[in-house]
């Protein structure tokens, strides 16, 4: 009785976890990202102090002549400009 009720228990949870696998891939989730989870459209760029991944579009820029370099937080912007500005 115990071994049937454990066995149905796991063939259920099994059921559920297929399902919501399936249910994910049609609303065009992928693995392991939830439904809340923030979606960000267009490049990525990577941040020269700490190698962090960002959207560009939130993302603090620096031009140095040509060069853009992009930071994911003032501090990391900051730590940037104190090594690679000369003070005034």
């Amino acid at each position: 009785m115990i071994r049937r009720l454990l066995i149905f228990l796991i063939a259920a949870v099994g059921t559920i976890w297929i399902l919501r696998r399936l249910a994910a891939g049609i609303r065009g989730e992928r693995c392991g990202q939830s439904r809340g989870a923030p979606r960000f459209e267009g490049a990525m760029v990577r941040d020269r102090i700490c190698s962090t991944f960002l959207p560009r579009s939130r993302a603090l820029l620096v031009r140095d002549g040509a060069e853009e370099h992009f930071f994911c937080s003032q501090a990391c912007r900051d730590a940037y400009l104190s090594r690679h500005r000369p003070a005034r």
